[in-house]
């Protein structure tokens, strides 16, 4: 009886020891690694066909107010005269339609076709100078892609400031345009700037005092749908009837946490006066509350003559840092935070009669080859600012000898240009940014270089 008794014992520990051994063995298996496939996304790098080249011009100078029988009317003022080249295909012109004006010169664009299956690179910059009583000064700018979101960094609504936003659509499709004020009170959406309609071909003008009456230091934001615009800034200045100065200011560079203006022209010797031989710049955090440190570097010496660490910047209220008693010279300003930032400079002769003043904008990245139109305007000069040592050849299209000039690291190097010239602007390997600047008694300009669009890169496709 015993052995009888003994067996289902047996059978119950063998099949718990089966169980553990089976149990032990999925552990084991669970532990070991287990064989796998591993298989890449399919994708394919493919080059988009080589598209049309467009650029947008500002057009002529444009005054608001002259009519005393309509205040709110825009007429032209003083033509512009413009410089243009492409290195492919030659350009073509056409002008674009003013639905809110009698334009007497309308604003243009300009075209250029693809080359040898390769897209044309095209540059144009206008230039446009007038002494009225209203209206006086040198206006510079530099035609430019249209946009589907553009920041505008300048002008006032104060009193005294009769500014206008051009948005001008060069495409065959219409486009409706959001503007946005960024000011002292934060955000604004404005009923005067929402869903403005710019028709194919067309440019509108619209008076910053209806978007930001008495704003004093705006920032904008156009968002367009349907097709991309330029938008760009005409302001000017009347300080106690007389008149200080005019400019055309052009979209500043992308928000992001670095951002280059590379030349402020400053023409006023310090006199010991709170106001005199300085700059002031305006900067606006574009997503989240931050702080940010301002440098300011002589082009000329590479010193360094202000910096400002710690400012702190509530996001979407913009922020004026002003810098006195400066040396006569050119000046690189660069701003550094830890979230996007949009910036731009402003700076101006003497306040007496003449007197002018210009806004010089952060400039984009530059790592390809890109054409530099030079406007017709006094004694031009190249500024470019790099981050690592560089070698950038200029080389005219006007088949004129090519010149290179070194820009050492974490410095802005500068060179005369020939008003009316068209230039080749090659960073080699670096990255550079780069502004032309043009400066007389009682007349400042400036515009950024902007980076080519033959330097897209490829595309990945996924299936």
């Amino acid at each position: 009886m015993s052995s009888a008794r003994t067996r289902p014992v047996v059978r119950i520990i063998g099949g718990a020891l089966a169980a553990v051994v089976v149990t032990g063995g999925v552990a084991a298996a669970a532990l070991a690694p287990w064989p796998t496939t591993e298989r890449a996304a399919l994708g394919r790098d493919v080059s988009p066909d080589a598209a049309r080249s467009i650029v947008a011009c500002d057009g002529p100078l444009l005054a608001l107010g002259r009519d005393e029988t309509a205040a709110g009317a825009i007429t032209e003022a003083a033509p512009g005269a413009l410089v243009s080249g492409s290195d492919g295909a030659a350009a073509s012109e056409f002008a674009l339609s003013t639905p809110d004006r009698a334009a007497v010169e309308a604003p243009v664009a300009l075209a250029a076709d693809p080359a040898g299956g390769e897209r044309s690179d095209l540059a144009a910059a206008s230039a446009a100078t007038l002494a009225d009583e209203d209206l006086r000064g040198l206006a510079v700018s530099a035609c430019s892609r249209p946009a589907l979101e553009s920041w505008l960094v300048g002008g006032s609504a104060a009193t005294g400031a009769s500014d206008l936003v051009l948005l001008t659509n060069p495409g065959d499709v219409a486009a409706r345009v959001d503007l946005r004020v960024f000011g002292a009170e934060g955000a604004q959406d404005p009923v005067a700037g929402q869903d403005v309609v710019v028709a194919a071909r067309a440019q509108r003008a619209i008076p910053l005092a209806a978007l930001a009456r008495g704003e004093e230091s705006p920032v904008i934001r156009a968002t367009a749908e349907g097709a991309p615009v330029r938008a760009s800034l005409q302001t000017a200045l009347t300080r106690t009837l007389i008149a200080g100065g005019v400019d055309q200011v052009g979209a500043t560079a992308e928000p992001a946490a670095e951002q280059v203006i590379p030349a402020v022209d400053v023409t006023v010797p310090p006199d010991g006066a709170a106001s005199a031989g300085g700059l002031t710049t305006r900067l606006l955090a574009t997503a989240s509350d931050t702080t940010a440190s301002v440098v300011v570097r002589d082009v000329a010496t590479g010193a360094e003559v202000s910096r400002d660490d710690d400012i702190a910047l509530v996001a979407d209220r913009p922020v004026a840092l002003e810098v006195t008693g400066m040396p006569v010279g050119v000046y690189t300003v660069s701003v550094s935070a830890d979230a996007p930032v949009v910036a731009a400079a402003w700076t101006s002769t003497d306040l007496g009669a003449p007197a002018d003043f210009a806004w010089s904008t952060a400039a984009p990245p530059i790592d390809a080859p890109t054409l530099v139109a030079v406007a017709g305007g006094p004694s031009p000069v190249l500024a470019v600012s790099a981050a690592t040592d560089a070698t950038v050849t200029l080389t005219p299209l006007s088949g004129a000898a090519p010149q290179t000039l070194p820009v050492a690291g974490g410095s802005t190097a500068s060179v005369p240009l020939v008003a009316g010239e068209v230039y080749r602007l090659d960073p080699g390997e670096a990255t550079v940014r780069a502004a032309v600047g043009f400066s007389a008694a009682g007349q400042l300009g400036s515009y950024a270089v902007d980076a080519s669009a033959t330097a897209a890169a490829q595309l990945t496709v996924y299936p």
